[in-house]
């Protein structure tokens, strides 16, 4: 059996086994639909960089699933959404991008864009940094919402800041409202990017999959797409060094920071223990000196698979800058082009800067050459899909009120330590990426432009634009785009490297490489896992329980309210830990919440003071007058509400406004009794 042969079959057994532990059947029904999904985009992956090619799958399959998730959006947005309108749609899709790839016309090429050829060496490399995949989502998906022996659920932290928060958006794609309300502020609509999870709404219940068990296997897939992506896009600049792009790919995403060396040192220092790394953020530990906070590779697979996405589209395109250059023809550029807008319709900022590195790879190529201008005008007709997607996004308001809140210049966390923050974060890349800019006979400078005008472009908005909502947002993003970008950098590097007398050297550079960045990733994916610590950490718990009465409660509000039924809870007591108990788990709306995954506003903060007001107040009437002047449906009481304020009695003493409709150990139910049933009380 060839290397490729047992790699893939490895491959495939390694994702199997992910699936069949995530969910069994269901699981693998919607990693089936998933593969749908990126059907649409194959036809025109295949003309893009012919049928033979790796490169035409990988972008083929991303603009597949954009295309599925403007199919469902479409749907939704005509008021049209089923299960029937969807198919259709989606058939449609197929049908067209299959017509517009065969009256494409090639004038006798075997693709647009003539990548290097592809080989059974490059497919090796490919596979053997897949695998990285199954090995580090396999356990951490697997733990999310775990049972322990008391029969409670349990949520690791920090999953319970985006997983909990993705479940709550998709339960609310499900609903079909246009625009998406937002569930921690109903009936108001939500300004996110939702793009990317039109799918898991729309394919969730086709496989009969829960929300939780559709992220989960979405993620999968879509980290082995971001991963084949960065390849793609180090391998489209440097194809004869298969292996060496596979090597610094995983260097990137198993040991780029040195923020798990410097935890060991801190709780050995403590007298902590290693224990004590259990209790750590390990991969936020340049906070502690202040400054920005950069987020691994792993942690986009993890927590963002949205970003995640926008970063693999992004990446998709760049082949056609490298390679296609300045003879790239129109159509590819056409195609190119999608392929960035549907990175920006997945996220406006990520797709806006990786258009930018498309167009420094393409004014490189320009200026290597130094022929006529016409050449790189004819790239502007990439931009085209690019407008249309921004104009998508302006018309539902995926991110409006962001664009207010960039603030210019060196400030906050940027401005404190950025050296020994940067070290921190990147610390263990850096000797390779020094090496990679010393002159080498194998491979010139200018071959690297595009990771290396990437690099430092990002480099720079990450120190010089700040969200004021959340000061870490950007660096999170822009962390993801420089070890995306990085890889061919790292390979140069590898290669001078090699080139040395003393093999010795070589070694020891790797080694201690290896050896600095990564403790990160292993304290990072043990503790993503580790639903067995009970410890609180900095503002929250590591890991949320649901009780056995919590999760009956939340079954009964699913089973036996409406969808769009507002429901509420109190947000404030909650804090950071059950902060979308309500719109994750029971999949209903709020009327008011701390959302601590969205950009914050006022109104947050005063309607939640005003529900807060409903458990503090004496008089019953008073807070049935304050719940109603909120829409409120339903009311939410356990333990943390009981233990908050002692005058929770009043619900249940009071059925004329508030009727019992569920009991469960310490948790209870009360449905907000209309205007007219307090009237027939003789109360009213």
């Amino acid at each position: 059996m060839t290397s490729v042969r047992l790699l893939s079959l490895a491959l495939a057994l390694g994702i199997a086994i992910v699936l069949i532990t995530l969910g069994g059947t269901n699981s693998l029904a919607y990693a089936a639909l998933f593969l749908l999904a990126t059907a649409p985009g194959l036809p025109l992956g295949f003309v893009l960089f012919g049928r033979r090619h790796a490169g035409s799958w990988i972008a083929g399959a991303l603009l597949g699933y954009a295309a599925s998730c403007l199919v469902v959006w479409l749907a939704i947005f005509t008021h049209h959404a089923s299960t029937l309108v969807f198919s259709l749609l989606w058939l449609t899709a197929l049908v067209l991008s299959v017509g517009i790839s065969r009256v494409i016309p090639l004038r006798g090429k075997s693709a647009l864009v003539t990548l290097p050829a592809w080989t059974t060496r490059d497919t090796a490399a490919l596979l053997l940094v897949l695998l990285l995949v199954p090995i580090l989502v396999g356990r951490p998906f697997a733990r999310i919402g775990s049972v322990d022996e008391n029969g409670d659920k349990r949520y690791r932290a920090y999953f319970t800041a985006d997983f909990v928060w993705h479940t709550a958006l998709t339960a609310e794609l499900k609903k079909h409202d246009q625009p998406p309300v937002n569930p921690y502020l109903a009936p108001e609509p939500i300004h996110y990017y939702w793009t990317y999870f039109l799918v898991p709404a729309a394919a969730g219940p086709m496989a009969g999959a829960d929300v939780e068990l559709s992220l989960k296997v979405n993620a999968v897939g879509t980290a082995l797409l971001l991963v084949a992506s960065a390849f793609l896009a180090a391998w489209a600049a440097l194809p004869a060094y298969a292996f060496a792009v596979a090597g610094a790919l995983a260097i990137v995403i198993l040991a780029a920071s040195a923020e798990g060396l410097a935890a060991i040192a801190y709780v050995i220092q403590q007298g902590q223990g290693l224990g004590g790394l259990r209790n750590l953020n390990v991969d936020a530990l340049s906070r502690g000196v202040g400054g920005l906070r950069i987020d691994d590779l792993p942690r986009a697979m993890w927590y963002t698979p949205q970003h995640s996405m926008s970063y693999a589209l992004g990446l998709a395109a760049l082949p056609v800058a490298i390679v296609g250059g300045l003879d790239a023809g129109l159509v590819a550029i056409g195609i190119a082009g999608l392929v960035l807008g549907a990175s920006v319709a997945m996220n406006p900022f990520v797709g806006g800067l990786l258009c930018a590195v498309y167009g420094l790879t393409v004014l490189g190529r320009w200026w290597r050459l130094r022929g006529p201008f016409i050449p790189v005008v004819r790239h502007a007709v990439a931009i085209v899909p690019v407008l249309a997607a921004l104009g998508w996004a302006s018309i539902n308001k995926v991110a409006e009120g962001a664009g207010g809140t960039l603030q210019f210049g060196l400030t906050g966390p940027a401005a404190n330590a950025p050296l020994i923050a940067f070290a921190l974060s990147f610390g263990p890349l850096l000797p390779l990426i020094v090496l990679g800019l010393l002159p080498q006979r194998r491979v010139a400078l200018s071959d690297i432009w595009p990771a290396l005008s990437g690099i430092v472009l990002v480099v720079l908005v990450m120190h010089l634009a700040t969200m004021t909502v959340d000061e870490f947002w950007i660096g999170f993003r822009t962390g993801h785009l420089f070890f995306v970008l990085v890889p061919a950098v790292i390979v140069r590097g590898l290669l001078w490297l090699r080139d040395q007398s003393s093999r010795q050297l070589a070694g020891l550079v790797v080694a201690a490489v290896l050896l600095a960045g990564l403790p990160t990733t292993i304290i990072d994916a043990f503790n993503a896992q580790d639903v067995e610590n009970t410890s609180e950490g900095i503002g929250l718990q590591w890991t949320l329980h649901l009780t056995p009465e919590q999760q009956a409660g939340l079954a009964w509000l699913r089973a036996n309210t409406p969808p769009t039924a507002i429901v509420q809870a109190e947000p404030l007591v909650r804090g950071r830990d059950a902060w979308s108990l309500i719109p994750s788990f029971a999949e209903r709306r709020m009327a008011a919440g701390e959302p601590i995954s969205l950009l914050h506003v006022p109104d947050y903060d005063s309607k939640s003071d005003q529900v807060q007001r409903i458990y503090a107040y004496p008089d019953a009437k008073q807070a049935w007058d304050a719940a109603r002047e909120l829409g409120i449906e339903y009311l939410w009481l356990d333990r943390t509400d009981r233990e908050a304020y002692l005058n929770t009695a009043k619900f249940g003493d009071h059925p004329e406004f508030f009727a019992p409709v569920f009991t469960g150990g310490d948790v209870a139910i009360y449905q907000v009794n209309r205007d007219d049933i307090a009237k027939k009380s003789g109360t009213r």
